[in-house]
Parts: structure tokens; sequence; C-alpha cells
């Protein structure tokens, strides 16, 4: 429909909007050719098809508009949410027509609505201007629903670095700090502030966010967190500006893959190359001793079932398990002896079996244990390397591989994790 400036189109309009169906009249509301006394009038329709069309017609008066604000409708109210919203984007502040005056009184009253959806929209349309009151931007940062809050917090050019440090002294949620972490930029008493928090999804996000200034005493704080939260390891080695005494207290705790991924990437000479390398060396040396005396320090006596068809290969394990562990173990030379003895009564702290093996294999028995509930720790010695028995062993309830040929390291280790 597109009404021309006549009397007989102006008449025609206040005919359909006094007198016309609701399909009419809706056609009507949503054309942005209609005068804009008609489009007001409209606003007042006992439809909420009607006005709904009102809401979302950018052509319709701010008047209009305002009446709309308090609609009991939701759905009039999020569609005049989005309108606003991206009309205000349009405006000048120092507009003079008094439009940007008028716009602010609508917007007051839907940052204020009952509905969150609506001040949701409100929230994701104007949270990069710079025209919009500052006390409709701290209001929606501060919202109880993070849907309207966090588009506020993550990308409003408005909160100040002061007003940021408030919010999160005032205890907001832990998914408004995080978006708070997001910012680009975040200054540095910011940083500080979020890890204080010790929210752990917020300072992953300030770490992996290259805009974010961390000082030095922030990044030490953020390591002391780290060490016992290894969600933090891998955001903190994508950094690019981390100072040496951080390098060299993350190489106390953090895997040696990211080790090595620091040292590829950072211009460190071959004496702190080598330090960091160290720093990791002794600390799984220290991890082994410590997991051997924890080991002997459980318990006096642990019992241990081997199923291994070849004798020579059932001793070399025996030895290699007393040396760090007393225990009574048991040696058979299949599987079915070893069911026998389960069946019979006989209590395991574990098992470590062969997979080929004559009479009952290992990954049968390891199948039939598990089909019948007994979760005893299962170490599977084997020379397989194919990915699908793989994945079928660890699918059917296997706890550890030991590796054929089999090395002391790697039994002593492997078995040690089991024991614990």
């Amino acid at each position: 429909m597109n009404i021309e400036k006549t009397d007989t189109a102006y008449m025609k309009a206040r005919k359909i909007a006094s007198h016309g169906d609701v399909e009419a009249r809706r056609q009507l509301a949503e054309d942005k050719s209609a005068p804009l006394e008609i489009l007001y009038f409209l606003a007042t329709d006992e439809e909420p098809w009607v006005r709904k069309a009102v809401a979302a017609n950018p052509a319709a008066p701010v008047q209009a508009d305002f009446l709309l604000s308090n609609d009991p409708d939701a759905e009039t109210r999020t569609n005049l949410a989005s309108k606003v919203g991206r009309q205000l984007g349009e405006l000048d502040q120092e507009d003079t027509s008094g439009t940007y005056a008028k716009i602010h009184k609508i917007l007051e009253n839907l940052v204020n609505d009952q509905l969150h959806m609506v001040r949701s929209i409100i929230s994701d349309e104007v949270k990069r201007l710079k025209n919009v009151p500052t006390g409709l931007v701290s209001k929606l940062a501060r919202d109880a629903e993070t849907s309207v809050s966090i588009p506020i917090l993550e990308h409003s050019p408005l909160l100040e670095d002061s007003e940021l440090l408030n919010i999160i002294a005032e205890g907001v949620q832990d998914e408004a700090i995080t978006a708070i972490a997001r910012r680009k930029n975040v200054g540095g008493d910011v940083s500080q502030s979020i890890t204080g928090t010790g929210n752990v999804g917020a300072i992953g996000a300030l770490l992996e966010n290259k805009t974010a200034n961390i000082v030095l005493e922030t990044m030490e704080q953020i390591t002391e967190i780290a060490r016992t939260n290894e969600a933090l390891h891998k955001p903190m080695a994508t950094r690019d500006d981390l100072p040496e005494p951080v390098l060299r207290r993350m190489a106390t705790f953090v895997a040696i893959s990211i080790v090595e991924d620091l040292i590829s990437r950072y211009p460190l000479t071959k004496e702190n190359q080598d330090q960091l390398r160290s720093s990791v060396s002794a600390r799984i040396a220290a991890a082994d001793a410590e997991a051997i005396v924890n080991v002997r320090e459980r318990s006096d006596h642990y019992r241990i079932l081997i199923a291994e068809d070849e004798p020579i290969m059932r001793s070399m394990i025996r030895e290699i398990i007393n040396s760090f562990a007393s225990a009574d173990i048991t040696e058979v030379d299949d599987g079915k002896e070893a069911l026998s003895l389960v069946e019979q009564g006989y209590k395991f702290d574990l098992i470590v079996s062969d997979w080929m093996m004559p009479n009952m294999t290992g990954i049968s028995l390891l199948r039939t244990l598990r089909g019948r509930g007994d979760n005893t720790p299962f170490a599977m010695l084997t020379s397989r390397s194919d990915v699908d028995s793989i994945v079928a062993a660890q699918n059917d309830g296997v706890d550890a591989f030991i590796t054929k040929p089999v090395t002391t390291d790697e039994i002593q280790r492997k078995i040690q994790v089991l024991l614990r």
C-alpha cells in the first residue's frame, strides 16, 4: 500500500484506520508512507497485530513509539526495541530537533522493561554506540540477566575502567566478569581486579585477549593460580608477552609440550632454554619419586595377578613390581586360569595380562570381568599398534597399555598410577 499525499488518499487511510478489518489496518500500520497522525492513531489499536506493525515501522512518529514503549503486548515492545536501537545509532547526540531527547525517553522505558527479552534486544542494539545516555548503559551493565549485561560489558565504549572496577567489586556473575575480560584493550587495573576474583574462566578469557594489558604483578598472580588450575596452562602459553620470570615458573608445573612450544616461540638464550628443560626434568623426577613413596606408604601389601603365557616375561614383570612395591604376586599361564581364581573369590588390587594367550585371551578376560561388574584395575601387555584394537580395548574398560617389548620405566610408571 502506497498512500499519496492527497485528500482522497488521506480519507481512505483514515477510514481504514477507523473501520477497516484487522488485516487492512495491519497493512496500513506497516506502510512507511502512511500519514503520521494515522500511525499514531493505530498505535492505540485494540489489536496487537496492528500495534506490532506500527512498532516495527521506521516511519512511525516518536509520539507513537513512546506510547508503544509501555504497550501491554510483549512482541510489540520487542519490535519497538529493535527499531529504536537501530534509529539511535543513526542519530546525532547534538541533534537540535528534539528527536534524540524523545528517543531517549523511549529508550529509558525499554531499558526498564520487565521482560528481559526487551532489555536484551536493546542491549545488543546499543552495545557499540557512543550516543547512549551513560546512566542507561550503566543500568544495562548491571542487569541481573546476563543476556542483557554481557553485550554491554563486553563491547560498550561508554564504560570507563573506574566503573568496570566498581561492577567487579559489586560481585557480579561469573559470566559477566568473563565478558569484561574479553573487552578490547582491557586496562591494567581491570586485569588485576579480574584476576583477584580467582574466576578461572574469566582469567582464561583475559589471557586469550591479546589486547588486554596484564602487568607483571598480575601475571605473576595468574601464574600462581594456574599452578593448580590446568585449564589456564594453554591460555597462558598462547601469549607472546610473558616475562622470563613467569616462563621459568611455568616450567615448574606445565606439560613438557607446552614448555617446548614456549622455547620455540620466545627468543631465549641457550642457557635459559636449558634452565626451562631442567625444571621440567627435575619436576618429573620428583613426581616419580613421590609416587613410589606414596605407593609404599598407602599399603603394606598389594595383591597382583599376572596372566602371561611366557615364563620369562612373567618373571621380569614380577621383579620390576617388587622393586618399587610390596606385593603378593600370583602368576598364571592364561586368561582362563586368571578367571578361575577370580571366580573362586580371590581379590586383587591389579591385574596385569598379556593380550594374546592360549585358552582365553587377555581381551576376553577383560570383557568377562567388566561384564560381571568387576572393576579391578587392568593393565594390558601388548605389541599391537593398530588403532581399532586399541580403541576396542579402551571401550571394553582397559585402564592402561604396557607396550612390548616392555621397559622397566614404563611398567613402573603405569603400575604406580594404577596402584594409587
